[in-house]
């Protein structure tokens, strides 16, 4: 097999990546076979795709063209599907989304020798324009959108993004206009050389807040008067505007400083009732009418808190700690980011929970549970899943009831072995949290044996 080869073949199944697949034999010798993965495909496509590189063992290609298209396949809305690397799935109907999921979720558990599986994933009521933040990447040549699919260094000049609100392409050209008008250099990744490097806007949903911030390398080179124009074409679009630098090498859309041009240096977003202060780094889940439906599942899995301790670990700003602080449990959050250990202060005494939650930062791994008795914990960490020293620390002080939440659901279903041999799972249940995406919020009650 020569690269640049062109293959004929209909897609059989779906990677972990969420890219079609299908066996190619190998014309020497037909009993040997390889996988090939191709993006923007889906099962039942009958495709013409490219070999164009290998990827730890498996064959990588290109679409080229559909020659029978796949039941499940719809005619995406955006134009740029089908090249970016925001959206994956736009051109599979949602319906089908929702069955790859699930399928995929039960082929995991099946492999690890489970016999646990999931009912249908809950789906999202909105499929585009879900989203509440988004980080649009600048590239070398001026262009502000994202990144293809696959590619660290190309980059896509966004006309239209569907994952934000409408007014997202104004914003993305007027940022453009400034860049021109100013003289504001396009950050170069390769040569580390220009300064504007992301555009990140972030919705409150529920209250109707937007915030801007323009991320650049160096902040003192952008003078007072700069600022001032930027304020006045970037102010109609938001209730707040920031600068953000991050002068580090690493890719990021991450503010290590910044500058607040225009309204408060925070957003603030309710989600069941309760208000959030979002600082512009913090963490809260993109999908805020899921963020809901996420919320009032692992409040169901804790069942009645009244005058119960819960142990809410990877807390962030105190998204599930003060939801189940409202309902009269008592709650310590522990979390490693400690501005987010900051916020999630503000928030319980913005919703009048201070008395009933106590917030620690540090690392989850060292996290001191001798005073602590919780008769839950919420463990929900970062997609790379517990480390290990924490999930042992969860077997030796045998909490009563856990309730995982995963965003990878592959990484969970391997901890899943140690945990089992403590506690039996009681419930688990799949969010689509993600839309036009592979990916998936997996929540998961286990009952201490």
């Amino acid at each position: 097999m020569k690269f640049g080869q062109k293959l004929h073949e209909t897609v059989t199944a779906m990677d972990d990546k969420g890219c079609g697949t299908f066996a190619f034999a190998l014309p020497k010798n037909p009993e040997e076979t390889r996988i090939v993965s191709t993006p923007f495909t889906v099962i039942g496509d009958n495709v013409v795709t490219t070999f164009i590189r290998r990827d730890n063992g498996v064959w990588i290609g290109q679409l080229n063209d559909i020659i029978t298209p796949s039941p499940d396949r719809v005619a995406p809305p955006c134009p740029h599907a089908g090249v970016c690397g925001g959206c994956l799935w736009q051109h599979i109907s949602y319906d089908a989304q929702l069955k790859i999921k699930r399928t995929k979720i039960n082929q995991a558990l099946a492999a690890a020798g489970r016999a646990e599986r999931i009912g249908d994933v809950i789906p999202s009521p909105v499929q585009l324009g879900y989203r509440n933040r988004m980080d649009y990447v600048v590239g070398w040549r001026g262009e502000i959108g994202l990144k293809e699919y696959g590619s660290w260094n190309k980059y896509i000049n966004l006309s239209t993004c569907l994952l934000l609100d409408t007014e997202t392409p104004q914003i993305l050209r007027t940022v453009a206009g400034l860049m021109k008008t100013l003289g504001i250099p396009p950050y170069d990744s390769k040569h580390r050389t220009g300064n504007l490097r992301y555009v990140v806007i972030r919705r409150g949903v529920n209250t109707h807040e937007r915030m801007v911030i323009l991320v650049v390398k160096d902040l003192a080179a952008i003078t007072p008067e700069m600022q001032k124009t930027i304020t006045n074409e970037l102010k109609p679009f938001c209730t707040s505007l920031l600068l953000g630098e991050n002068p580090e090498i690493t890719d990021l859309s991450y503010g290590k400083t910044f500058e607040t041009l225009h309204g408060p240096n925070f957003l603030t977003e309710m989600v069941n009732g309760i208000t959030y202060r979002i600082h512009p780094n913090a963490f809260f889940q993109t999908n805020t009418v899921m963020a809901a439906e996420l919320q009032n599942t692992v409040l169901d899995n804790l069942g009645d808190m009244n005058g119960k301790n819960i142990l809410d670990l990877y807390c962030g700003l105190g998204f599930f700690g003060i939801a189940c602080a409202k309902r009269g449990a008592n709650v310590c959050g522990h979390e490693l980011d400690a501005d987010a250990i900051a916020l999630a202060k503000e928030n319980a005494e913005t919703n009048g929970v201070s008395a009933t939650t106590r917030w620690t930062s540090g690392p989850v791994e060292e996290f001191r549970w001798k005073s602590e008795h919780p008769d839950a914990v919420i463990l929900d960490p970062p997609r790379s899943g517990l480390h290990p020293r924490a999930l042992n620390a969860v077997i030796k002080n045998k909490p009563p009831v856990v309730v995982y939440v995963s965003c990878n659901y592959r990484n969970f279903i391997k901890e899943l072995t140690t945990l089992t041999q403590s506690y039996r799972i009681e419930e688990m249940k799949a969010l689509d949290l993600f839309p036009q995406t592979p990916h998936v919020e997996l929540v998961t009650k286990l009952v201490l044996k």
